[in-house]
């Protein structure tokens, strides 16, 4: 706590002397949940466990401990122009435990769960009624706690990270499991926000008109197709849905160490993946994050960036595009997998 505070208190200097937007990194806020655990314990054992909330006594969270993580979170801010104009933005990561996997094929009794809440207990006694095993995996999907010590630190684990989104500007959610897959960066588009504007001082502008133009659908339809995940995707509706998914994250995928893509080739890529562009080479079996995937996707951007320079010039110079404009790169999209 000590070490945040004071590189907070660095970064502030800097922003409020010399104007400077800063970046403040805690990589690991889980210290911090130590300290206060710890504190907690020693409470209890010096003066009873009266001293302290229950939230606090069973590893949870209390109105005493949001206050603690606040004085961190809050010390991010934009400073207005008479305290030096800069900026403190604060990033914190936090580690959340791998699901147990050496449990995933224990099947469980109804007697596991009789310390549970009645709701909990009736949901399980629906799954018993309708004959499908009490495992892992099928507890998880509808959202009933597994019954493990494993499980219930990765529970007070999610809780608390629950209370700093509550407290921050939005959260970045990455996936091991997508990182497994290929996805770079491995972010699960469901769960991660923004409740600020961003990439004003950027050269991606993820805020520009032009970029909120060729994202309709994104959102929905990676929803959707993450909703399929393992499912039967036997119909043309459902495999159509599929690839739409995976035609955004095509395009979305950047190679590590690529860089930043402007926010003309940002609009041309998703642009591409909009309009149905990429289906035949997902067909023949390119994937997102693939060699061939990312070789294809800088080519095709090279080669409307080289095809229709001054429209490449109207997106980074206006932020925003016209219908004409559009077509024009929707053209040179297409002509680029005709040739």
């Amino acid at each position: 706590t000590v070490v945040a505070a004071t590189a907070c208190a660095i970064g502030e200097s800097f922003a409020l002397e010399e104007g400077i937007d800063t970046l403040v990194i805690v990589d690991n806020i889980d210290r911090h949940k130590t300290i206060w655990d710890t504190t907690t314990r020693v409470l209890v054992d010096i003066f009873g466990v009266d001293s302290v909330v229950k939230g606090d006594r069973d590893g949870g969270a209390s109105s005493e401990m949001r206050a603690f993580f606040s004085s961190l979170v809050q010390r991010s801010a934009q400073f207005n122009s008479k305290r030096g104009g800069g900026s403190v933005t604060l990033l914190l990561l936090q580690t959340v435990p791998k699901i147990a996997t050496e449990k995933e094929e224990i099947i469980f009794s109804p007697e596991d769960f009789d310390q549970s809440p009645d709701k909990i207990k009736d949901r399980v006694n629906l799954l018993v009624q309708k004959k499908i095993p009490l495992t892992a995996a099928n507890l998880r999907k509808i959202q009933i706690p597994v019954p493990s010590a494993d499980e219930g630190k990765r529970r007070l684990v999610l809780q608390h990270v629950d209370d700093l989104i509550s407290m921050s500007d939005g959260q970045i959610w990455l996936d091991e499991r997508l990182e497994q897959s290929g996805r770079s960066p491995p972010m699960d588009f469901q769960r991660s926000v923004t409740r600020i504007g961003i990439g004003a001082d950027t050269a991606s502008r993820a805020d520009a008109a032009a970029m909120r133009r060729v994202v309709e659908g994104l959102r929905l339809d990676l929803s959707q197709a993450e909703s399929m995940d393992g499912a039967d995707i036997a119909t043309n509706a459902s495999r159509k849905q599929m690839r739409n998914a995976q035609a955004w994250l095509l395009a979305m995928h950047q190679p590590s160490a690529s860089g930043a893509r402007k926010l003309s080739e940002s609009c041309v890529a998703m642009l591409a993946a909009s309009s149905g562009a990429f289906n035949d080479s997902l067909d023949s079996g390119v994937l997102p994050g693939s060699p061939e995937g990312e070789l294809l996707v800088r080519n095709m951007l090279d080669y409307v960036s080289a095809a229709v320079p001054e429209a490449i010039a109207e997106i980074d110079t206006t932020l925003d595009f016209t219908a004409e404009t559009k077509e024009v790169i929707k053209e040179a999209i297409q002509s680029y997998f005709e040739k």
